[in-house]
């Protein structure tokens, strides 16, 4: 678990990275705010989701190690949730926010856990 804890910490720095630089357009490229702010958007939104995840899969860690016979799922309403409502936001003030761009920034974790995960293997290897 402490490796999966290491590299969410890591997906969480490079995120807030990434939003710094997408904040930086922002301000710097006028003409382009409501593509960057859908990248942010959905990229929050993939963040969120994944702390999310981590924490109900700690949760269900937990609950196997105690043997509980309680049922623990993995949330995936709330995520879809969290999703719709980024995307509605999204499809509510489209003069604010693109939606192409906010279904690509829903991708942001998933991606830069890939990412990390295949450049870990190849540090290994090494």
């Amino acid at each position: 678990m402490d490796d999966f804890s290491a590299t969410l910490k890591t997906v969480q720095n490079v995120f807030l990275f990434f939003l710094s630089f997408c904040l930086a357009a922002w301000a710097l490229l006028v003409d382009y705010r409501i593509y960057v702010a859908g990248i942010m958007l959905g990229a929050c939104a993939s963040m969120i989701n994944a702390r999310f995840l981590a924490w109900k899969i700690n949760k269900l860690a937990a609950a196997a190690i105690e043997q509980s016979g309680r049922k623990v799922t993995l949330g995936f309403l709330t995520r879809a949730a969290i999703a719709g409502f980024v995307g509605l936001i999204a499809v509510r003030y489209p003069e604010h926010v693109a939606l192409t761009t906010t279904i690509v920034g829903y991708f942001f974790a998933q991606l830069a856990t890939l990412v990390l995960g295949i450049l870990s293997i190849k540090k290994s290897k090494k």
